[in-house]
């Protein structure tokens, strides 16, 4: 069996901790070398998988330059996505790319189109494309089950993560950058549509301290018709005892989807310790890694390809247009 020898660009991201364990669990992937421009998080992860110190870089060219390597994974702080994904591209690494794709359309573009340019493979991290779940809502669809789609609502409630997530610089945004795009991609997924007009209003933040939103209500309409609803929030308190939700509700013509993603798990309150939840449905990161080597093998797209990314992106930023205008956005953005 051939092995895929993968490198993570970046342990920014809380995800790349969850990627970096998948490669070491999976047969057909090894994790050889990694990068971080902070050195206490590149000693870090470089001790928690036993990378050699030598395959451990502060300097991302010569990662790619140095190293066989078969793809990357790209968990850096958002507004860093582009450079990492475009150097990886020019090295003809394929990749896979944390959410959201980037912070400007631009960027997304340039990513997009840098992929493209060099034949690599371009994925966009949208996990929620690989829970069983969320896959077999999809299976239902196409059978017709509910009939025609009509309204989709969505919520994604979080805790707020901390580290960079609020910086506007680094994040792009607050929540709405952070939770719109899985719930729109989903959506963009089981319509097989794109989104026409977007509305939204932002709330009086939860956490005053904070420098970016950490609520929302996104309203789409899309090209065919379908309604759909967004409540996006970093809304749980830090206490609570998982990262929050993926909810969604499907209204049909003949029927009712309802999915509460993360409800497969275990309550265990014992005494003197915060009342726990311990998670025991699918592994999404590894099931969303499993295929994308399969990409690479079969030469295909991935189910989430940067194109997915890009269009969820401009969902959000028209979202920030919206409130900041008062107003009903439409598609796609000047």
């Amino acid at each position: 069996m051939r092995k895929y020898r993968f490198a993570i660009l970046s342990f920014a991201h809380i995800h790349a901790w969850s990627y970096a364990r998948v490669l070491k669990e999976l047969p057909n992937t090894e994790l050889v070398a990694i990068y971080d421009d902070s050195p206490e998080r590149l000693i870090k992860a470089g001790d928690a998988f036993k990378i050699d110190v030598d395959k451990r870089y502060s300097d991302y060219f010569k990662l790619l330059e140095k190293e066989d390597i078969d793809a990357v994974i790209v968990a850096s702080e958002n507004a860093k996505h582009r450079d990492l994904v475009i150097a990886a591209a020019e090295h003809g690494k394929h990749v896979i790319c944390e959410k959201p794709i980037a912070t400007t359309l631009k960027d997304a573009d340039e990513m997009v189109q840098a992929a493209k340019k060099h034949r690599v493979k371009f994925q966009t991290a949208f996990v929620m494309r690989y829970h069983e779940a969320t896959v077999e809502v999809k299976k239902l669809l196409e059978r017709g089950e509910i009939g025609d789609i009509l309204v989709i609502t969505t919520t994604n409630h979080g805790m707020y993560p901390g580290l960079w997530f609020a910086d506007p610089k680094l994040a792009g945004g607050g929540a709405v950058m952070d939770h719109t795009v899985h719930t729109a991609d989903l959506m963009r997924w089981y319509t097989e549509d794109e989104v026409n007009t977007v509305y939204a209003r932002i709330g009086v933040n939860i956490r005053p301290h904070l420098p970016t939103e950490d609520n929302a209500l996104i309203l789409l309409r899309f090209r065919k018709g379908v309604l759909g609803s967004i409540d996006c929030s970093w809304s749980r308190p830090d206490n609570w005892p998982i990262w929050g939700d993926v909810y969604l509700g499907i209204i049909g013509t003949e029927g009712y989807i309802l999915v509460d993603a993360f409800r497969s798990c275990i309550t265990l309150a014992s005494e003197n310790k915060t009342l726990k939840w311990i998670y025991h449905g699918p592994d999404c990161d590894k099931e969303m890694i499993r295929d994308f080597v399969k990409c690479i093998e079969e030469d295909r797209e991935p189910r989430a390809s940067g194109w997915d990314g890009r269009q969820a992106l401009e969902i959000a930023l028209a979202a920030y247009e919206s409130h900041k205008r008062g107003e009903v956005i439409e598609l796609p953005l000047a």
